[in-house]
């Protein structure tokens, strides 16, 4: 046999070996797969007008809803730049990257009947679904699997992440933003004292008094990006009385919305919780109600600037 014949042979045998390596990898139900088939594809066609996320095991699901105010998530106003993030992926997810075809194997991976469900609503009142189980430890991505397929997919990319947000991942946490270059007037009450900050061609004043310059500019380090820390229970929502608050904050900025010249730029009224060592606020042109960190909320009321009790 001379060298050329054997080259043949071996390319025979090499390309036998090719086509076989796959079989070797095929998924038998029992573990992973590095075969690539037909694939998952969830294609939405129409405009979006929510997404529900199903719980697994019965415990509920997340609402996100369009409505005529913005974008909603369980009736509480949702931060519209992540909703956006969502859309922008979750009109055209696919995979060809098949990880199980044994039905067995479902629960296991987080998308049986019982698991999470995705469910996409559109204008005209379609309803898109498909199961999105739990994350890969070994590759990243999430198990996915259209219903009535056996065949579970890895997915990759964002959307898995996106949907696996708690409902208060949903939130936006900036709850107030104030440009404090019109800033004019502050007026600060804590546990029953209160200051009066107000802006003169010399500075700040409290009262008839120089304010402190380096409190002043903490505090309104603050306001441009007001941030809760996080968010009540619906029951802890419920049962916080704001009418018995006697902490507040009111920023008045140049305007002309009364006599005085002025506008209320941001009035925020807040209760103690002294199980948890912060502070629960409530805009007074909003409904919700949000955390602020016991930081956060001494430099907006700093101790400095009241007077001694």
């Amino acid at each position: 046999m001379n060298a050329r014949q054997l080259k043949i042979i071996a390319l025979v045998l090499g390309v036998a070996v090719l086509l076989y390596l796959p079989r070797l990898f095929r998924d038998s139900g029992a573990g992973g797969s590095l075969e690539v088939g037909d694939g998952f594809s969830f294609a939405v066609t129409d405009s979006i007008e929510g997404v529900d996320i199903v719980l697994a095991d019965g415990a509920g699901a997340i609402r996100l809803e369009r409505s005529a105010g913005g974008w909603r998530v369980d009736g509480y106003v949702a931060d519209e730049r992540k909703i956006l993030d969502l859309l922008d992926v979750v009109v055209d997810l696919s995979s060809a990257e098949i990880v199980a075809r044994n039905p067995s194997n479902h629960e296991a991976l987080g998308v049986g009947e019982s698991g999470r469900r995705i469910e996409v609503r559109t204008e005209a009142g379609e309803a898109l679904r498909f199961h999105l189980g739990d994350r890969d430890p070994r590759s990243g991505g999430y198990f996915a699997r259209l219903p009535g397929d056996p065949v579970v997919y890895r997915l990759d990319g964002p959307a898995g992440g996106y949907l696996s947000r708690e409902r208060d991942g949903w939130r936006p946490r900036r709850i107030a933003s104030v440009d404090t270059a019109g800033v004019r007037e502050i007026l600060i009450r804590r546990e029953g004292r209160e200051a009066i900050l107000q802006r003169s061609d010399d500075g700040w004043r409290a009262g008839d008094l120089p304010a402190d310059s380096a409190v002043v500019q903490r505090l309104l380090g603050v306001l441009p990006s007001v941030s809760a820390s996080g968010f009540p229970t619906e029951a802890e929502e419920a049962t916080a009385d704001f009418s018995l608050s006697d902490t507040s904050l009111e920023v008045f900025s140049a305007g002309s919305e009364d006599v005085t010249d002025r506008r209320l730029a941001l009035s925020l009224r807040l209760l103690p919780d002294e199980d948890r060592g912060d502070w629960l606020a409530h805009l007074a042109d909003g409904a919700e109600v949000f955390r602020l960190s016991e930081l956060t909320v001494n430099r907006l009321l700093p101790e400095d600037l009241l007077p001694v009790p």
